[in-house]
């Protein structure tokens, strides 16, 4: 009987290896392949019109990995307009993984010609992009005042068979431009246009500070429609107040002052600290110094 469990035995134990070493072996063809899946080019075109006088590109190259999106740096790329035979740029992607390319001059009369255009992005002879669609479109700002109240109206319109036809249901924003983006000039964060491609909002973001002379920019802007691109135009207004510069504040006792003049009260503070700090210190110190003498007399 002894004979007879021994192989049985070597059977079972050869039997649960091989399934241990097979599942082992598909653990790590299944996170091969899901590596493998993760690792994907994220490829961006983005269309930007300035003041409906400026238009340039902006690519951006990606790569999604398993735990993150890093930017490809130092790749190069050509941007075509309509077909390989138009060339816009060829791009060189900085630490971002973006590019620029503004549309040449020699593309001048090809870019006047049609009122929608087609971008292609290529890397060698393999195309990445080649359905980027832009409609050409313009925005317009206008303003009134009426018994103090100020109003502003945007409008949009795109070319279309020659001509500048209202754009309707377009998102944008409006308002005054700040370093942190736009401040909305009304109550909503974004308007959308009507059938007349218009939006009008009241100004109620009041005494903002301007320039020099109290004017400060207007901004009306559309991010990433599917139709039109980003369009961004500004307009200057002198709704603002003018700063005034007072050369003396900082010599006044302020927390933001000069340490010469900091608040009495603060002075007062630090000084208390460093004299309680001190103090205990050298408190402590002549302590250590008698309990020696103490204990030099007591030996004695």
């Amino acid at each position: 009987m002894k004979n007879l469990n021994m192989p049985m035995k070597k059977y079972k134990y050869n039997l649960v290896l091989s399934s241990v070493l097979l599942l082992m072996a598909w653990s790590v063809d299944v996170v091969a392949q899901g590596k493998a899946a993760a690792d994907k080019p994220i490829f961006k075109l983005s269309y930007f019109n300035v003041n409906n006088s400026t238009q340039y590109l902006v690519f951006e190259s990606l790569m999604r990995t398993e735990h993150s999106v890093l930017p490809q740096i130092g790749k190069e790329y050509e941007i075509f307009l309509g077909d390989t035979s138009a060339l816009v740029a060829k791009i060189i992607t900085d630490k971002h993984g973006k590019a620029n390319a503004v549309i040449p001059p020699s593309l001048k009369q090809a870019w006047e010609a049609s009122s929608q255009h087609i971008f292609l992005v290529k890397e060698g002879d393999k195309e990445l992009i080649s359905d980027y669609t832009i409609n050409k479109a313009k925005i317009t700002i206008d303003t009134t005042t009426a018994d103090t109240v100020h109003s502003i109206t945007a409008t949009v319109q795109t070319l279309k068979d020659g001509k500048w036809v209202p754009a309707a249901d377009v998102e944008m924003k409006l308002g005054i431009k700040r370093l942190g983006g736009i401040l909305p000039a009304g109550d909503d964060e974004t308007l959308t246009t009507d059938s007349s491609g218009t939006v009008t909002t009241e100004l109620k973001k009041l005494n903002l500070p301007g320039d020099s002379k109290g004017n400060y920019l207007l901004m009306a802007q559309v991010e990433d429609n599917d139709l039109y691109g980003n369009i961004i135009v500004e307009k200057s207004v002198p709704w603002g107040t003018v700063p005034h510069y007072n050369a003396d504040f900082f010599k006044e006792r302020h927390l933001w002052s000069t340490g010469r003049h900091a608040p009495l009260w603060l002075v007062s503070m630090a000084l208390f600290i460093m004299i309680t700090v001190w103090g205990t210190l050298i408190y402590l110190v002549f302590q250590i110094v008698k309990i020696k003498k103490l204990g030099v007399n007591n030996t004695a």
